[in-house]
């Protein structure tokens, strides 16, 4: 996170007041606590610092800071895991082969793990011809974010967003036929 600094004793009470808003953000968004809190809570603890350290912040409610904050953690940890090198193409290998097996079933195994393989791969070929712009809409719209909310992410109009998607499927559409 950028510019983050303890919290003083002002920010620690105020973000305890308004701590309920992380729990409503990972439940109104459909995410594991476990597997989430950690991430969307330093977008939270980061407008806890801007919202008390900026006066001009306290025209806008500090719930629509926060979910704002924590929005973008998740959007960042989205395109973190998703990078292309976390995303390599894999097969599966198993060390302890069952004698068990028949040809038949060892042969529609290694089919299977092939035809994965292969999927993944040409996941690769069409996300290389596309451009950041179209990967970081693409992944926001798959993440379940509407045009509008791409549109001010992305600093772009509605329509641009959704010529963007329109050129992308035909795009994988003509990639699809080579």
């Amino acid at each position: 996170m950028k510019n983050m600094c303890i919290l003083t004793g002002e920010q620690k009470r105020f973000a305890e007041q308004h701590h309920v808003l992380v729990e409503r953000f990972l439940w109104k968004n459909h995410l594991e606590r476990s597997e989430f809190y950690d991430v969307v809570i330093f977008g939270y603890l980061e407008a806890v610092q801007e919202y008390l350290e900026k006066p001009e912040l306290s025209k806008y409610p500090f719930s629509s800071i926060a979910w704002r904050k924590m929005r973008f953690c998740m959007i960042n940890e989205y395109i973190y895991q998703n990078c292309a090198k976390r995303n390599a193409p894999m097969g599966t290998y198993r060390e302890d082969y069952e004698p068990a097996l028949s040809r038949e079933q060892v042969s529609e195994q290694m089919n299977c793990v092939a035809r994965d393989l292969e999927h993944r791969v040409q996941l690769q070929q069409l996300m290389s011809h596309m451009t950041a712009k179209e990967k970081e809409v693409v992944c926001m719209r798959a993440a379940g974010y509407t045009y509008r909310e791409i549109a001010e992410h992305c600093n772009i109009t509605m329509r641009g967003v959704s010529a963007r998607l329109i050129r992308m499927r035909k795009r994988f559409r003509a990639l699809a036929l080579i």
